[in-house]
């Protein structure tokens, strides 16, 4: 593993409610409802690669399938022209003691279609989906009126216009802290998932 310093900040979004951007006519934002290890795999290191993500780098194909049958979270994929271009990832975290709290745990562009101002719309688009999530559920009358919490984390490995993205659509860092990074010395060899691709082949080799 490598010795690599890296600076998180964690956001909360404190911005005005939010309507569904429009999208441009060849782009479409659609929810990914089935449990697909494939497209969450294929997802995370598309978008991810380019900036190292190396967190689910290792997982097996159970490991995905288990994660995205979680009701908890909910994928969004981006289409340009037909071909996937992005998404964003929502987790839903349940009350404790100050609201329940949705999640941006995973977002962004593949490098192809970058600069094209799509990714914006797309973080608008996900704070919308968070809210909707968020007010969907809470009781029309809770005991305890609780504001929306979303939150997000980036940090100093990621795109380098990350964190001032999310502080022009609204978030405000609330805790920041410094890590040693355990990135796998060898990225390239990592981001093949090996553990991912045999796991795949056994599991439909048993069925």
């Amino acid at each position: 593993m490598s010795d690599n310093l890296v600076t998180t900040w964690y956001l909360q979004y404190q911005g005005p409610a939010l309507a569904q951007p429009d999208w441009p006519a060849d782009c479409l934002l659609m929810e990914a409802t089935l449990a697909s290890p494939e497209l969450g795999q294929f997802l995370f290191s598309a978008v991810g690669n380019h900036w190292r993500w190396f967190s689910r780098l290792n997982w097996d194909y159970q490991q995905w399938l288990d994660y995205l049958s979680n009701p908890s979270v909910r994928t969004w994929v981006l289409y340009k022209g037909g071909s996937p271009a992005g998404f964003a990832e929502l987790k839903y975290h349940p009350d404790n003691g100050e609201g329940p709290s949705v999640e941006l745990k995973f977002f962004g562009l593949m490098p192809a279609f970058i600069g094209q101002g799509l990714g914006s719309t797309l973080l608008y688009s996900a704070i919308a989906l968070s809210q909707q999530w968020l007010a969907a559920t809470l009781p029309d009358n809770p005991a305890t009126p609780f504001a929306p919490n979303i939150w997000v984390h980036t940090c100093s490995d990621d795109h380098p216009a990350a964190l001032a993205t999310y502080q022009k659509a609204g978030f405000k860092v609330y805790r920041t802290q410094q890590d040693i990074a355990d990135a796998p010395e060898n990225y390239a060899n990592a981001a093949l998932c090996h553990n991912y691709i045999y796991s795949r082949l056994t599991y439909f080799k048993s069925r």
